[in-house]
């Protein structure tokens, strides 16, 4: 009973020196930048985590700051002219040269705790490497993924796990079931590429271009060499590709990924092309969604040169520069509290499908909608960062429109495209 006594007493003061701690730390507030909150599919979670992160520290106050997507670069952009702090954004890859180059974030090394620094995956990280530093970390992340409608794809007499591995398969395979359902008045797409000018849609054309052998940036940030090999080979045949599917109707003009996605949860596309979370707004449209989806890498063999590889894409934490010591650690503690199995699994198991980019998230189950995808991870390809990224990759989607639907030549297209790239980059 002494023992047991003993043992009470300990644990008690154990108790009230840790509630002392806490209560000695000064209170400190993070202005945290989040987008995901304005899209229904995601805010809850978010209100969730953030909730009971405080709950958790409750000397730290996650200020919340939400536009939509489309709006959020241009909101922290005057926010932090104007003097306001900008503590913690949740970005994209994209957003990070500009962002360096403004000197308004600092590089996570500085910031989060070594230890959880260490466990995030190489290949995912070098992907936010600017200018020699890393100044991003993953949330999670996606290499290219087809999404695909196994019901009508089943209807039509074919296998949804059997996507084809060639881009003449890939072909033959569209046909097929553009066959079956031409005039039937369900589907509206067979297989759908975004063309849409908007920054989204460049990324995903930069994505298939790398399927097929291209790279659009030099090792030093310049504009490849597109009229040398394999780049210019890629190049025609990735155009010869999107005007295959628009001039065929397989494809729609001009649609942006948002679109594909309700069309796709409204069951009116077989196949897309996209990100994996995605899904979040697929399942918006439809809650059984994932009684339909299923997913696949690009084809491992598209056309000459190409190998299926595709980009790595990321939702990511960039932390803002200024910090003081105590935010900093509220930071830290806040990007390791978003980034575990406990709090992350449910999340990408039914909101934002993507795959894990922290080695303490090993045990994590990944959604079975995108097993099928899941092959594509080791085609993944690092693209160099530059500050007229958005620019130069929205510029694909004018390239894309002029060959297809414009009536330019291929070299006239080409070479348009070539000096609206170096404009922007020489700039």
């Amino acid at each position: 009973m002494k023992k047991v006594l003993a043992l009470l007493v300990a644990a008690m003061l154990l108790l009230s020196t840790g509630a002392a701690l806490a209560q000695e730390k000064e209170p400190v507030t993070i202005r945290f930048y989040n987008y995901a909150l304005s899209e229904a599919a995601k805010a809850d979670w978010w209100k969730d985590i953030v909730a009971s992160f405080e709950e958790k520290n409750p000397w730290v106050t996650v200020e919340s700051v939400t536009v939509d997507y489309n709006s959020m670069i241009q909101t922290f952009t005057n926010d932090l002219g104007s003097g306001m702090s900008v503590d913690l954004i949740l970005g994209e890859v994209s957003w990070i040269p500009a962002l360096v180059d403004g000197e308004f974030i600092q590089q996570p090394k500085d910031v989060i705790d070594p230890a959880f620094y260490a466990g995030y995956y190489d290949y995912v990280l070098d992907q936010m490497t600017y200018g020699g530093g890393v100044y991003a970390v993953p949330h999670y992340y996606t290499n290219s993924v087809v999404f695909i409608n196994k019901d009508l794809v089943e209807a039509a007499g074919m296998k949804a796990d059997a996507f084809p591995t060639t881009l003449d398969d890939l072909k033959a395979w569209i046909e097929t079931l553009n066959a079956f359902y031409q005039g039937s008045g369900k589907v509206s797409t067979i297989f759908g590429l975004t063309t849409a000018e908007v920054p989204a849609t460049g990324s995903n054309i930069n994505a298939i271009f790398t399927a097929f052998g291209g790279q659009l940036l030099t090792d030093d940030g310049k504009l490849a060499d597109l009229k040398a090999e394999p780049n210019a080979t890629a190049m025609a045949e990735m155009l010869d590709f999107y005007k295959y599917l628009i001039g065929n109707g397989y494809t729609q003009e001009n649609l942006k990924l948002k679109d594909y996605r309700a069309a796709f949860g409204a069951g009116n596309v077989v196949a897309y092309v996209d990100s994996s979370w995605g899904y979040a707004q697929i399942g918006e449209v439809d809650a059984n969604a994932a009684n339909f989806t299923v997913t696949a890498p690009l084809p491992t063999a598209m056309g000459t040169y190409g190998q299926g590889n595709s980009l790595v894409e990321s939702h990511c934490f960039l932390i803002g520069d200024g910090l003081s010591d105590e935010q900093k650690e509220a930071v830290s503690l806040f990007i390791q509290y978003c980034t575990n199995t406990e709090n992350l699994q449910g999340y990408l198991n039914n909101i934002g499908l993507a795959f894990i980019a922290h080695e303490g998230m090993a045990d994590c189950q990944i959604s079975p909608i995108l097993a099928g995808a899941a092959q594509g991870v080791s085609h993944v390809q690092r693209q160099t960062q530059i500050g007229p990224m958005v620019s130069v990759q929205k510029q694909l989607a004018t390239l894309v429109l002029d060959y297809t639907v414009n009536g330019a030549s291929l070299e006239d297209a080409v070479n348009s495209y070539i000096t609206e790239a170096e404009y922007f980059i020489d700039q």
